[in-house]
């Protein structure tokens, strides 16, 4: 089950895409029945925004026609949908060029507007989740994700990319309710549960580093995920990255339930394809170093803050999208109220001019300056 196959691809064409998928099947053995003749299959790319393919923000459009026809075979209905955080589902995939894929092969893609109830019995944070109806309608789901960087959960996968099934501003809801990365990342888990993702694919032939999910940097990673677990396939997607896979804040609590197995490692042939990644500039969790009562006054201490820089185009959407409302217009200035933030860097991630950024206070660059002299004199 846990079994994550990696390609190598050099780049986007269509028909080595579509071979690796095919053999990434095959070594799976996603037989004939994985997928039943008349079963609806929703395809959740990641829509980010609508911006070009070439900045690796969305899934690629050549990725997601190579599944659709890697599926075709199987005789499936297959639609194609997600709910960006911004903009609709409709504007995103026309600039990101999922509409013309769609169109051309024949696929349905919808717009996750509809809401309705999940169930999650078993849940610690979440007993009901509030997400796409279209996902009651559907017999399975595949999450296609991108390989990127993330200020707030170290990286972005097949597991986050399931936060789209959060229709619109709902997702700010999550921010609110959940400030710490911690809680966040069970979220995540209990979401995944909730969806139950039957296949996770990743598109990392060129995925993103640095200020992820949206402001960083294209990286040639030539490479593939495909597996039936969305946590295992993060966990060696971060691998790939260069970052300690089982450190992530989602990998961490899954091993900790054991809901993934901690020999779940890239074998040594792999290891060869190990990109390092320039990490976002995030923090690392202190939700389980310190009592609860201390996490709220050390989060504003130990973490990085937001700061809104000279380039900002005074857009407003950093003040539409903050969950606390901590960002408020002030003359011809955006200003962020640092008691009311809650460190979810939505307001980074938004940002379509690159113009915030994040800083260590002093005291986080004491701490930080302290270990540095504790590596070099080790």
């Amino acid at each position: 089950m846990e079994k994550v196959v990696i390609k190598k691809v050099q780049n986007y064409n269509l028909v080595a895409i579509e071979q690796a998928l095919t053999t990434a099947f095959e070594e799976l053995a996603l037989e004939n029945s994985f997928f039943n003749a008349g079963e609806t299959v929703l395809i959740k790319p990641n829509l980010v925004e609508a911006v070009s393919v070439e900045r690796a923000v969305t899934t690629h459009p050549e990725v997601l026609r190579a599944l659709i026809r890697v599926l075709k075979p199987y005789k499936v209905k297959i639609l194609v949908g997600d709910s960006p955080g911004y903009q609709s589902t409709l504007q995103v995939a026309k600039v990101a060029g999922i509409e013309a894929v769609c169109q051309e092969e024949a696929v349905e893609l919808v717009d996750f507007t509809g809401v309705r109830e999940f169930s999650n019995p078993q849940g610690k944070t979440i007993k009901r989740f509030y997400l796409a109806e279209i996902l009651g309608k559907v017999d399975k789901v595949i999450s296609l994700a991108k390989m990127k960087t993330h200020s707030l959960t170290g990286v972005s996968g097949a597991v986050k990319n399931l936060f789209g099934c959060v229709v619109g501003a709902s997702k700010a809801q999550f921010h609110l309710r959940m400030p710490q990365q911690n809680d966040f990342a069970q979220m995540l888990i209990e979401l995944h549960q909730t969806v139950k993702p039957c296949l996770s694919i990743v598109d990392g032939i060129v995925g993103m580093e640095g200020a992820g999910p949206r402001n960083g940097t294209p990286i040639n990673s030539e490479l593939i995920l495909v597996g039936k677990s969305a946590l295992a396939v993060d966990k060696i997607m971060a691998d790939l990255m260069g970052f300690a896979g089982e450190k992530m804040p989602v990998t961490r609590l899954a091993l900790a339930q054991g809901l993934i197995s901690p020999n779940l490692k890239l074998a040594e042939a792999e290891r060869q394809l190990i990109r390092k990644f320039q990490a976002a500039n995030n923090y690392t969790s202190i939700s389980d170093r310190l009592p609860k009562s201390l996490v709220a006054i050390a989060q504003k201490q130990l973490t990085l803050r937001p700061i809104i820089q000279a380039n900002c185009i005074l857009c407003q959407r950093c003040l539409k999208q903050c969950p606390p409302q901590a960002i408020k217009l002030s003359g011809k200035k955006l200003q962020i109220n640092y008691e009311q933030c809650i460190r979810c860097y939505c307001c980074q991630e938004f940002c379509p001019a690159n113009a915030i950024s994040l800083q260590a206070g002093n005291l986080l660059k004491l701490i930080r300056y302290w270990q540095k002299l504790r590596t070099t004199n080790k």
